[in-house]
């Protein structure tokens, strides 16, 4: 993951924060927009109104920000999708949109009580932040008229696994343990790399670019993690329960179900 110093660097650059307002969710949605429809083409622009990407679990998620602490850019966002039986046909996005090519067993969805399923979903790094070093306009992204140091884009790489652990954070404190998330394999391998070890619930699949289904325990996830991811997911942990006024205890950070 880069060290400590990459981790301390990356908490001098950025700040991640619970969108819990309305304004905040509406520069989620804008993101995901620019991301989703825009760059990627993964949604059609008439479902996207306005350049925002919003569907029917937004609703029954809680949403991040990562913002760029210098310039107050979004640089990406992240949900967590928590099952209600309640909500949309299908309790999680990825049962409704893949559902069918989930492996039946003990991990599938279906299996999982909805109390304690929950979908890491909608993880987006904005395109101003996925350009390398020296290039200026690139499939990578294009940083148009901001100016970046050197130093901060060497920690442009840590946004998705920030964003993974900022909603991994969201799960250890909503009291569900079953986390499915639709990945591409690559991110799956590097969250793998440093201790977090998935389970693949499908064969890959072209759903907004090459992606499967996976699963893991919230357990697992918070005590399989190397020295230097839980060096991230501590920065990204105390800085959304500074925003959300929490206290962090060992007790939250490694429930027991």
């Amino acid at each position: 993951m880069g060290g400590a110093s990459l981790t301390d660097a990356f908490g001098d650059y950025f700040k991640i924060i619970l969108a819990s307002t309305p304004e905040l969710q509406f520069t989620v949605f804008r993101v995901r927009g620019d991301v989703y429809c825009r760059e990627f083409g993964y949604e059609r622009p008439e479902d996207c109104p306005g350049g925002l990407e919003i569907d029917e679990f937004d609703r029954v998620s809680q949403h991040c920000l990562i913002m760029h602490r210098n310039t107050l850019t979004p640089a990406g966002c992240v949900r967590l999708v928590e099952a209600t039986q309640r909500g949309p046909k299908g309790s999680l996005p990825m049962e409704l949109a893949v559902g069918a090519a989930m492996r039946r067993g003990p991990l599938h969805p279906d299996n999982v009580p909805f109390k304690r399923r929950c979908e890491i979903s909608r993880l987006a790094v904005h395109t101003r932040f996925r350009r390398r070093a020296n290039e200026q306009i690139s499939p990578m992204g294009d940083l148009g008229s901001l100016d970046f140091s050197e130093r901060e884009v060497r920690t442009f790489p840590l946004l998705s696994v920030a964003l993974f652990l900022a909603a991994t954070s969201l799960v250890a404190r909503s009291g569900r343990d079953h986390v499915y998330a639709m990945m591409e394999p690559r991110l799956e391998r590097l969250l793998r790399r440093s201790g977090l070890n998935f389970d693949r619930i499908s064969d890959v699949m072209d759903y907004h670019g090459l992606r499967a289904a996976y699963h893991i325990h919230i357990r697992d996830a918070l005590g399989g993690m190397s020295a230097e991811l839980n060096d991230l997911y501590e920065l990204v942990d105390a800085s959304l329960a500074e925003d959300q006024n929490l206290s962090c205890t060992s007790g939250q950070k490694h429930p027991s179900h």
